[in-house]
C-alpha cells in the first residue's frame, strides 16, 4: 500500500522572515460549514491585497498594494479545510498556492465567521468517511455503476461457461 503525503514540515520563523511577496484575502464563510466538515472552494481574484503594506505601496508589491494572481480562473481556485472550531476569525498561510513559479509566494486567507460566505466562495461537502467507504465496498458495487475490465470478463466467461452446459445437455 502506497504512502500518502499528509503535510509538510515549515519553518515559521523563515516564513515570516521571508521577504517574498505575500498576498492577503479576507473571506466570510458560515460556521455551519466548518462544524459539518465540509471545506470551501476559493476563486481567489485577479488581484490580490499586499499583506506587508496592506494595499499602501511597498517595495515587495512594487508600490502598487497589491500582487497579481494567474491569469486564467482555473489557476486561481484554491480548496481549503476549514478549522472545525470555526467561531471567530483563523488565518491560514498558503505558500506557493499558484506552484513553484508563480510570483506570489505566500498568500494569508483569513476565515471569519458569518451568517453567509464572501463571493466566490463555495461549499464542497466532506469527503465520505473510511467507514462508509468500508461498508460500501462490502455491499459490493452500486446498480448501474461501471464494471471493471476483469470483472466484465469474468461475468462473461461465467456465463459461456453456462450456456456451453446447456448445449451439452
Amino acid at each position: 500500500m502506497g504512502r500518502a503525503e499528509l503535510g509538510q514540515l515549515i519553518d515559521r520563523g523563515a516564513l515570516d522572515a521571508s521577504g517574498g511577496s505575500q498576498g492577503r484575502l479576507s473571506l466570510a464563510v458560515p460556521a455551519a460549514w466548518a462544524r459539518d466538515g465540509a471545506g470551501i472552494e476559493i476563486s481567489v481574484p485577479a488581484r490580490i491585497c499586499c499583506a506587508r503594506c496592506d494595499g499602501g505601496g511597498c517595495d515587495s508589491c512594487d508600490r502598487s498594494g497589491a500582487h497579481r494572481a494567474p491569469a486564467e480562473s482555473a489557476a486561481r481556485t484554491l480548496r481549503l479545510s476549514l478549522p472545525a472550531d470555526l467561531t471567530g476569525c483563523v488565518t491560514v498561510r498558503l505558500v506557493r498556492p499558484f506552484g513553484e513559479h508563480a510570483p506570489l509566494e505566500q498568500l494569508l486567507v483569513e476565515l471569519r465567521a458569518d451568517t453567509a460566505a464572501s463571493p466566490g466562495v463555495l461549499r464542497v461537502p466532506p469527503p465520505p468517511s473510511s467507514a462508509t467507504a468500508r461498508s460500501r465496498a462490502a455491499r459490493g458495487p452500486l446498480l448501474g455503476a461501471p464494471l471493471s475490465a476483469p470483472a466484465v470478463l469474468a461475468t462473461l466467461a461465467a456465463i459461456a461457461a453456462v450456456v456451453g452446459l446447456l448445449l451439452s445437455r
